[in-house]
């Protein structure tokens, strides 16, 4: 082994892989034990299909393939996610050794893990049933997280249940945040109190993501709820979680609970910040309160906070949807003079108020603007045309110069919910209780 190891340092797997060939042709004694030993040393190496030439080799010599030559290459290639080629070698394992091999079952789960949760659940009961010594598929479940498929190692967690190793937080919490990112918060409820009863203890990073999870599916109330929750169980929101649920209300016109949970942030100690502002701002503009989200502007500055592109586009929409164009225009001018445009939308709902009063001209010199924004030409350059050898950039610069301004609206109107999906934070204006229209916040 020694020379394998020197010529995998020197000439990498392949230098290793060549030498095994030529030994092959010269008939050395012992020549399965070295193809073995080579098997183990590439999996250890993370070389799991120069291991499966290798192994190749001795099947084509009809020479022994040990039970650990089997296990250590199906388990480099589960890891690698090749499943299509475990399959291959399972069944000559399961030939060779039988099902009882411990290292075989453990394998077989994994892999059953990978291609179908009921099934290896089903297995792993029966195993256990038998007194097998076949244990959880952690290497599954790593391969499963790995992959992005939470909600398959949620399932496998949860079904393993009793049958499950002792595992660290990490690995609990990266489920979670994965289940609450593909819109599975209750799931991922579910198993942070399943945890909670094995005694393993999230931190309120965790909780934070299943808050925002729970919100973004709209479940408010049980995003309260958990948040309610947290002191019981010694954990202190952070200004994260606050920001969270305050966006959250704000963006669903909950204007009034949202200052009020603002009120009690501050009395924990914590400070407002710009991400914060902004959700007022946006959610007073988007309900048509345009002097709400200015008089949270100016506090915000006499605090200290520098606006942002999302600050200025929320305003600019909130000009646009009164129709207040000369006031659109005149934010949007102070802010570019303080080098802060607006964001996409921003630039968008101002070409779009103004083209509605047939001021084509100025559409035209807002849009020639927004294409020299290298935050705008980022996002829509990101866009696949189906033409290959033109950009979107090149499209709307085009329209730009012949003056065809609402073909280039079109265009724009085509690419905003590839960012924003429905504009989900620049609804209609619409008269709602929530907003509580007469009530003037003072902000402290």
């Amino acid at each position: 082994m020694t020379l394998i190891k020197a010529i995998a340092k020197a000439e990498s797997m392949e230098g290793v892989l060549n030498l095994i060939f030529r030994l092959e042709n010269l008939g050395v004694d012992m020549y399965d034990t070295i193809c073995n030993d080579t098997i183990s040393f590439l999996c250890k190496q993370k070389c799991p299909l120069a291991a499966t030439e290798v192994y190749m080799v001795l099947r084509k010599n009809q020479l022994l393939v040990t039970c650990k030559s089997y296990y250590s290459i199906l388990k480099g290639l589960i890891d690698d996610g090749k499943i299509w080629l475990s399959q291959l070698l399972i069944g000559s394992f399961m030939k060779d050794y039988g099902i009882a091999e411990p290292k075989l079952s453990n394998i077989l789960l994994c892999y059953l893990s990978l291609k179908d949760i009921n099934s290896a659940l089903c297995f792993l009961s029966k195993m256990k049933d038998n007194d097998s010594s076949v244990t959880f598929p952690v290497c599954a479940l790593k391969v499963l997280m790995k992959t992005g498929r939470f909600l398959a190692a949620y399932e496998l967690v949860m079904g393993a249940k009793h049958n499950l190793p002792v595992m660290e937080m990490v690995d609990y919490s990266i489920i979670v945040d994965g289940l609450c990112k593909e819109g599975y918060p209750v799931k991922a409820l579910n198993l942070c109190a399943f945890v909670k009863k094995m005694g393993v203890v999230f931190n309120i990073i965790t909780y934070n993501s299943v808050i925002n999870g729970l919100c973004r599916q709209g479940c408010l109330v049980e995003a309260f709820r958990l948040f309610d929750s947290l002191e019981k169980i010694n954990l202190i929101p952070s200004e994260i979680t606050y920001a969270t649920l305050i966006d959250n209300l704000c963006k669903e016109g909950y204007l009034v609970d949202a200052k009020k949970l603002l009120e009690r942030m501050l009395l924990k100690g914590y400070n407002g910040n710009t991400r914060i502002y902004n959700s007022f701002i946006h959610g007073y503009c988007k309900f048509g309160q345009l002097e709400e989200a200015l008089m949270i502007l100016d506090h915000m500055e006499i605090k200290y906070h520098d606006p942002d592109e999302f600050t200025v586009s929320s305003v600019i929409y909130g000009f646009c949807q009164k129709g207040d164009m000369e006031g659109a225009l005149g934010f949007y001018f102070e802010h570019k003079g303080k080098g802060i445009p607006p964001d996409f939308l921003g630039f968008l709902h101002l070409i779009r108020g103004l083209c509605a009063k047939g001021r084509m001209e100025e559409a035209r010199n807002i849009l020639r603007e927004m294409l020299q924004s290298q935050s705008v030409k980022e996002l829509i350059n990101s866009v696949n045309t189906e033409v290959e050898t033109e950009s979107i950039e090149s499209i709307l610069v085009f329209l730009c110069e012949q003056g065809s301004i609402k073909e280039a609206v079109t265009v724009l109107n085509e690419v905003s919910p590839v960012f924003f999906p429905v504009e989900k934070w620049f609804g209609p204006f619409h008269e709602s209780q929530k907003t509580a229209a007469t009530f003037r916040v003072e902000w402290f």
